[in-house]
């Protein structure tokens, strides 16, 4: 388990993360903002996550979407060219949403924030009894998100 305080060391422990994951990435924020997921060997980590085939998935669960095309041009032109990989939704803004945000690494990797608005969590490579739990938490507001980000102007 590894401990992070600052905007710098969580996005040093996501691309930590995202060089273990292999098949599935599933995030689940307020917004992509602490994320910085535009820089470039970032996009370069989740383009080559894409590009892999063989039943990868990205999977982006945000409260606010309201800034995603706008704020990241980047990620919006994987999305259109990998639509079959990366998903972008909202999540229900009805529904009961979790105070900590998060990221899944396939079964096992773990990216923790106990609280949305703040930066310090943890990142866990192996755990896959936390993992479990987080996952079933997010595959439940997956299903129920009314929204999508579409990469197109007319969400053709």
């Amino acid at each position: 388990m590894n401990t992070f305080e600052t905007p710098a060391e969580f996005r040093a422990a996501f691309d930590t993360l995202l060089a273990v994951t292999h098949r599935q990435l599933r995030v689940y924020d307020h917004d992509l903002t602490l994320l910085d997921i535009d820089d470039a060997p970032r996009l370069a980590a989740l383009r080559a996550l894409c590009v892999a085939g063989g039943g990868r998935r990205i999977e982006l669960l945000l409260d606010d979407i309201s800034r995603v095309a706008r704020d990241h041009p980047r990620l919006m032109a994987l999305v259109r060219d990998f639509g079959h990989v990366i998903e972008i939704r909202q999540a229900d803004p009805g529904a009961p949403r979790p105070d900590q945000a998060f990221v899944l690494a396939d079964r096992l990797g773990v990216l923790l924030r106990a609280d949305k608005t703040a930066v310090h969590g943890t990142l866990h490579t192996d755990d896959p009894g936390n993992s479990v739990a987080l996952h079933q938490s997010f595959e439940g507001m997956w299903q129920r998100a009314p929204a999508t980000v579409s990469a197109t102007t007319l969400g053709l």
